[in-house]
């Protein structure tokens, strides 16, 4: 409730349950984990809160400072989620439950409004009031070791130098 408490059910809305330890606030947006066990939700001009036991207990999380948050998002475990900030803000995102964020400056400074995200955090899309829809890819970048002696040999007379016969080769790319 904007300038209330935050309510949860359990039984699909039957019953709400005010859980008062979050504080009277002026909430804007909430999120919550397939199985209801994490919650993050964001107050307008205040902090994001996140709760990891169905919203008895809150924690507030202001490693994201305090901001004119707008909507918040999560993926389905909770893991990642993903905050908008109104009136020429930014998009942040955690891949930690919200305990560190970081600012997503590529998204550009609008004025977000709501935002979603896909069951594993890895896609985003976020509306601007007045605006335009925009959609994002979070995904990491990929990784793949070699071990040197596995790599083919130009001669097939040619064998690694012993300097580098039991190393391997890493290689990061944000595409496949």
């Amino acid at each position: 409730a904007y300038g209330g408490s935050i309510y949860t059910s359990s039984d699909s809305g039957a019953t709400w349950t005010e859980r008062t330890t979050a504080g009277s606030r002026n909430w804007r947006s909430i999120a919550s984990s397939n199985d209801g066990s994490k919650l993050a939700a964001v107050a307008y001009g205040g902090s994001i809160y996140t709760s990891s036991d169905s919203g008895a207990t809150w924690t507030e999380q202001t490693t994201a400072g305090s901001r004119y948050w707008s909507s918040i998002a999560s993926s389905s475990d909770g893991s990642k989620l993903a905050a908008a900030v109104a009136y020429g803000g930014s998009i942040y995102t955690s891949s930690d439950s919200g305990a560190t964020w970081t600012e997503q400056t590529a998204a550009g400074s609008r004025n977000w409004y709501s935002i979603a995200s896909s069951s594993d955090g890895s896609k985003l899309a976020a509306v601007v009031s007045g605006g335009n829809i925009y959609t994002a890819s979070m995904e990491g970048p990929a990784t793949a070791t070699v071990t040197m002696s596995s790599l083919p040999a130009g001669n097939k007379d040619a064998t690694a130098a012993p300097a580098i016969a039991g190393a391997s080769l890493s290689a990061t790319s944000m595409t496949c």
